[in-house]
């Protein structure tokens, strides 16, 4: 029966484009392929005869070390999910795959591992999660992720016993905006709206399209007339953006805003939406182009589910 030779099985381990290490049972680089090398950001001699430590940032190597120490205590096969940084401080997904490695005594030598880099799929599962939860026209938040921020807000102000803010958004006479210069204009007018509302905003502020030229925008602060300065400077940097329509024209653009604040600490999310919604409309029919305060006097003219999605 014959046997590879050790250049032999190097080379075939070489030939690999997984990559493949193996420790001693110190935790000792004893062997690696060129694919484990190249992977590193080291060559294979910088490699062998060094721990992790020696290799990795202590963050990253404490965790793979303990990991290999868990595996040789409990035999068996190992696999999971980690990070990995390579010399050149690249960070990398990676799942390690490991093997307790025994030698013909059956006594523990060490660890034989194999890594798969899933770097790529980590970004495109990312990508793919925020084009689950963003606006297609406007890159916002869509209405459902919105919505879902707001309820998980609306939760962790109830458990502090402190109020909800939010505001409902919509352009002013869109319908016109359409009608008079075309779809296109409309996409860009939203676009431009949406930009300015996302970028004016503070820091823990979120804000969504929930349909049409509606936008809701959830407040961090707790402060009524605070949220109302809020939606007043949001409503006058609007109404001073340049939007140019098909003529060479400067387009008079105008949002009116509804501002509303939890009564109660068991009002529900969606009651609050709808006070705003309402104050929005009265917003409307005052003419346009104003901010309102929701108060016991505005209630909303028709229902909303606003749990639907």
């Amino acid at each position: 029966m014959s046997h590879l030779l050790p250049d032999q099985v190097q080379d075939v381990l070489d030939a690999l484009p997984t990559p493949v290490f193996f420790k001693d049972r110190r935790g000792v680089y004893s062997g690696c392929n060129r694919a484990f090398a190249r992977l590193i950001g080291r060559r294979r001699r910088e490699i062998i005869g060094l721990t992790v430590f020696d290799i990795s940032p202590e963050e990253y190597a404490k965790s793979h070390f303990d990991a290999d120490a868990a595996l040789m205590q409990a035999g068996g096969e190992q696999r999971y999910e980690a990070q990995i940084k390579r010399c050149d401080g690249e960070r990398r997904h990676v799942v390690f795959h490991k093997a307790a490695l025994y030698d013909a005594q059956g006594e523990l030598s060490g660890i034989v591992g194999t890594i798969l880099d899933i770097t790529e799929r980590k970004a495109l599962e990312v990508q793919l999660a925020d084009m689950a939860e963003r606006d297609a026209l406007t890159g916002l938040f869509n209405r459902r992720a919105i919505l879902a921020h707001l309820e998980a807000l609306h939760r962790d102000r109830r458990q502090a016993s402190q109020s909800l803010c939010l505001m409902m958004c919509d352009v002013d006479h869109f319908k016109r905006i359409n009608d008079r210069h075309g779809h296109g204009k409309g996409d860009e007018v939203l676009r431009e709206v949406a930009h300015l509302l996302n970028a004016r905003l503070r820091e823990g502020d979120r804000v969504g399209r929930i349909g049409g030229e509606e936008f809701l925008i959830v407040l961090a602060t707790a402060d009524l007339e605070d949220a109302r300065q809020v939606a007043e400077r949001l409503r006058q940097q609007v109404a001073q953006m340049d939007v140019v329509c098909s003529e060479g024209r400067r387009l008079e653009l105008t949002i009116s805003i509804g501002v509303a604040q939890s009564l109660h600490q068991d009002e529900d999310w969606a009651e609050v939406i709808a006070r705003a919604d309402a104050s929005l409309y009265a917003a409307k029919r005052a003419g346009r182009d104003k901010v309102v305060v929701a108060d016991g006097s505005i209630l909303p003219a028709h229902h909303k589910d606003w749990h639907q999605p």
